[in-house]
Parts: structure tokens; C-alpha cells; sequence
């Protein structure tokens, strides 16, 4: 037979288990980990939680009870946070806590009454995932059958509203519309429990901010433009039973320059009604040149809102200032 030569014999390297091998301690601590769907769990706080996990952490449907509060939330979670659809709900006997809860940004008045403004622009419940640990003694039972009342049902993201989604007040007055890092912004729909009115369209950072229409209890609407929670810009305010209606600019929620206008009598019964407004055309206007005049007024006024946009003053405008007495 033809010699071969010497027979080469390759040596297999042992590689290290854990290179291709999940480690054991890793195998134990994933099985110690909550995945799917578990019984009440309890936080060392007092919280619970029943839901859905993965990896340990709070992920898909759930329900969360806060001890300190009672307050309770039901929705999707995602990573240990509330993402996804959920709602937040208050027992009915809970006092906001003046510490915790988000208050307005400044005191403010409205321009329809003389009532403040934080009245009708009630402040954000306080939302906080983690309630505060209870002290000994004052740590609040968990009873399932307390009456509960709903705050906010929407969207969230990381936490926060996010989204679109229903927010009910403490006052009893209702948003409906968008949501951004947990402020109103975008479109949205605020009905006031204070004085039956109803303001629909955008908002910027928790304020009326833009186009929008604001609906009184009594017929008159107002429709124009806002500026920080202030009808500021051109607008049309329309008085339902004086039949009038008034275009022109607004200044810090008041009307500045602008035409008065009458409006046909209202149709049908309504307007033969007692109380129902009687015709008194307004007189004819004998003022020379009244565009002229009006177009005079309003770049002052847009020059004046300029000065206050840039300085961030908004709390005076030209006219306040002439009234002001000298020094």
C-alpha cells in the first residue's frame, strides 16, 4: 500500500460554557422574573398591582391600586409605565392635597363676569404613578366597593397624557380634545361647570392658544383668536338677543377697534317672545373717512401688541398706560 504520510489529528479547542451557554445564575434569575399574567402583587408601600408582566416589569393590561391616595388605574402599561389606553379615578371623597396638585400659572380674570379666571380654567389633577408611602397608622384600607370617581380616560404615553383623551374636573367642568406631556394642546373641547360655557378649538400648553369659538350660557358666542388664554387679535363677538354683532380687534380680552353691526330678528316663536329684543336699528354713521380711521387704530394696536409679544408684557397695553397717573 502507498504511503500516506503521517495522519494529522486536529485538537478541539474547549470553548467556556458560558461563551455558548446561557449561565445558570442567568436561567435562575429570568425564571424569578414575573411574566404573563399574575396574581395581585404587593408593593412594599401598600400599592397593588394585578395585570399583565414581562421581564419583571409591569407590561400590557393592568390594574393599579394606590395606597396613599385610593386612587386607582385601569388600563395598558408598557416597560413599568401607563402607555396606551387607561383610565385614572379618584375615590369620591378624596380632598386634593394643595401640594401635589397642579395649580394655575397666575390668577386672571374673565372677561364675560368678573368671577377668576382659575375658577374657569380649573388646574390639572395631580397624577403621580408613585403615591407617597403612607405613615404608620394612616395607611388607607383597600376596599374594591369604594365609589370612585373617574378623572382622566385617554391616552398616555411614558407616564403622562398623551394624546387624545377626557379629563372630568374637580368642579365638575369636562376637557375632551388632545393631550401633549400631560397639558392641553392641540384641539380640544372645554365645557365650565362655573358659568355653562363651552370654549372649542386650540390650545397651547395647558391655555387657549389660536382659533377658537367660545359659547356663553345665554347665546352669545365669540369667535377670533386667542393669545395666552386672552382673546387677543382679530374676532367677532355676536350677541344673540341684542341682535348685534361686533368684528374688529381685541386687546387683553377686550374689544379695541372694530364695526357694530345689526343682525336680522331670530326666526320663529323665539323671537316674538317676551324678552325678545325690539328693533332699534343703529343710528347712521356720520363720521368722515371711517376706514381711514379704523385703519389708524388698528396698526397702533397691532404696534402695541407687538411691544407686549416681545417684552412679555401682558399685563398692560397703550391705553392703560395714558390712563396711568403721572409721577
Amino acid at each position: 500500500m502507498p504511503d500516506r504520510g503521517p495522519v494529522r489529528h486536529t485538537l478541539a479547542i474547549a470553548r467556556h460554557a458560558d461563551i455558548v451557554n446561557t449561565p445558570k445564575w442567568k436561567l435562575k434569575e429570568l425564571k424569578a422574573l414575573r411574566n404573563g399574567l399574575r396574581a395581585t402583587v404587593y408593593m412594599t408601600n401598600g400599592d397593588r398591582y394585578i395585570g399583565e408582566w414581562k421581564e419583571g416589569m409591569k407590561d400590557g393590561n393592568g390594574t393599579y391600586h394606590y395606597a396613599g391616595t385610593g386612587a386607582v388605574y385601569q388600563g395598558e402599561w408598557s416597560q413599568d409605565l401607563r402607555s396606551g389606553y387607561g383610565t385614572y379615578s379618584v375615590p369620591t371623597t378624596t380632598i386634593t392635597d394643595p401640594h401635589t396638585a397642579r395649580s394655575s400659572t397666575k390668577p386672571h380674570t374673565s372677561s364675560n363676569s368678573g368671577t377668576p379666571r382659575s375658577a374657569l380654567l380649573p388646574s390639572l389633577p395631580s397624577l403621580k404613578q408613585h403615591a407617597a408611602t403612607p405613615s404608620q397608622g394612616s395607611r388607607r384600607s383597600t376596599n374594591d366597593n369604594q365609589a370612585l370617581r373617574k378623572v382622566y380616560a385617554g391616552s398616555w404615553q411614558y407616564d403622562l397624557r398623551h394624546g387624545r383623551g377626557t379629563c372630568f374636573y374637580d368642579d365638575g367642568s369636562v376637557y375632551d380634545g388632545m393631550w401633549e406631556n400631560d397639558v392641553r394642546q392641540g384641539w380640544g373641547q372645554l365645557s365650565f361647570a362655573s358659568d355653562s360655557s363651552v370654549y372649542e378649538g386650540e390650545w397651547h400648553d395647558g391655555l387657549r392658544h389660536g382659533q377658537g369659538v367660545l359659547l356663553l350660557a345665554n347665546g352669545d358666542r365669540y369667535e377670533g383668536t386667542y393669545l395666552n388664554d386672552l382673546k387677543e387679535g382679530p374676532g367677532r363677538f355676536i350677541y344673540r338677543q341684542k341682535r348685534q354683532c361686533y368684528e374688529g380687534e381685541w386687546a387683553l380680552d377686550m374689544p379695541k377697534c372694530g364695526t357694530l353691526t345689526d343682525l336680522p330678528p331670530l326666526a320663529g316663536q323665539e323671537g316674538k317672545k317676551i324678552g325678545a329684543r325690539n328693533w332699534w336699528p343703529i343710528p347712521k354713521l356720520e363720521l368722515e373717512n371711517p376706514s381711514d380711521v379704523l385703519a389708524g387704530e388698528r396698526e397702533a394696536i397691532l404696534r402695541d401688541r407687538l411691544r407686549r409679544v416681545l417684552h412679555g408684557d401682558e399685563e398692560h397695553s397703550d391705553d392703560d398706560a395714558e390712563s396711568l397717573p403721572e409721577e
